[in-house]
């Protein structure tokens, strides 16, 4: 249920392995058809199931903004508000606003993936096309607005610019020899997670203004390189981004623990002086300016500065992405777009 695979691949000078194929799974790991139940956990020991109907949940605190949607993911705020998100199926990227709703910025064939936002409010934008993905700088002020391609360039030069980094890891070691015979030890989870996510970066894309820089992560490859191939990467397989600068925190999850960190970034874009925050990871995270922590994990949980659990935020689809703007936490799902007004 969570379209966990491996991929081995020869490119280059080296062969090595990838994991975490597919980021669009089945959203329950299992579904009663007659009562309409639904278990999201992905892991679980054991279900007892009566086949009596579980009550009607009361009424949920969250608001619907917009369905009909097929695959949504990758969003972004801007400097007012605005939410900027990628419909993958249909390559549109959307903007949605308290004032003016649902837009369409562009339907252009850009194959996007993920977005972020620069200091000018341009959107960087993330693409599966080519072998290596493409990067693109997109004007999202009218409908298909300018777009110009970035170019992958050495680490180094922009000091005062931000990371984009993923919110979420997949790193569990499969399809490789892991065992260190000088220790005669294999790596933990914990391990391995740390070690990709603490890599300095090598290449970077910069936005134009040099606001923001995101990794150039190595990009996995399979098939022919248009929308009918496949290509995997770390900045590829999230399901969004955080972007912050050198010096500040962030929280990520670690998709095959399970567990969310908090960190700081460094200089070179790694994650370092990491400490678990909560026992629950999944496909999202976001903290408001309380320091209030909020988990997609099937529901959205939520914990306090300390890390004691607070309560769970029932959704009606399982939430893929999580955005605080203001007083008000995004929730973007495969298929509709939700907000929480929050109080404290």
């Amino acid at each position: 249920m969570n379209a966990e695979s491996g991929f081995a691949s020869c490119d280059g000078d080296d062969c090595t392995t990838f994991l975490r194929s597919s980021k669009y799974p089945y959203e329950n790991s299992i579904q009663d058809m007659t009562s309409g139940t639904e278990v999201r956990e992905r892991e679980f020991a054991r279900l007892d199931f009566s086949g009596v109907p579980p009550p009607v949940p009361a009424a949920s605190k969250v608001r619907k903004l917009a369905g009909g949607f097929e695959a949504l993911g990758g969003g972004a705020l801007d400097s007012h508000g605005t939410l900027y998100f990628v419909d993958r199926i249909f390559q549109r990227i959307y903007s949605w606003t308290q004032e003016q709703g649902l837009k369409i910025v562009s339907s252009a064939p850009l194959d996007p993936v993920n977005l972020a936002v620069d200091g000018s409010d341009h959107l960087l934008v993330l693409s599966s096309a080519g072998f290596a993905g493409t990067v693109y700088s997109l004007d999202p002020n009218g409908p298909d607005g300018p777009v110009t391609r970035i170019q992958a360039q050495p680490v180094g030069g922009h000091p005062g610019a931000a990371w984009v980094l993923p919110v979420t890891w997949w790193v569990n070691g499969e399809f490789r020899d892991q065992y260190d015979p000088a220790t005669d030890q294999f790596p933990t989870l914990a391990d391995l997670f740390q070690r990709d996510v603490g890599a300095p970066q090598q290449r970077e894309y910069v936005a134009p203004d040099g606001s923001i820089t995101l990794p150039a992560f190595r990009v996995f490859h399979q098939g022919t390189a248009d929308y009918r191939g496949f290509r995997f990467s770390h900045s590829l397989d999230t399901s969004g981004f955080t972007t912050a600068k050198p010096g500040e925190h962030v929280y990520v999850s670690s998709g095959a623990e399970g567990r969310t960190y908090a960190a700081t970034v460094g200089s070179s874009g790694a994650l370092k002086d990491l400490n678990v925050f909560a026992e629950r990871g999944g496909e999202s995270v976001a903290a408001d300016a309380s320091g209030r922590v909020y988990v997609a994990n099937g529901q959205v949980f939520v914990y306090g500065p300390n890390k004691e659990p607070l309560e769970i935020v029932e959704v009606p689809e399982r939430p893929v992405q999580l955005l605080v703007s203001g007083q008000t936490l995004l929730i973007l799902s495969h298929h509709s777009l939700y907000s929480l007004a929050l109080s404290h």
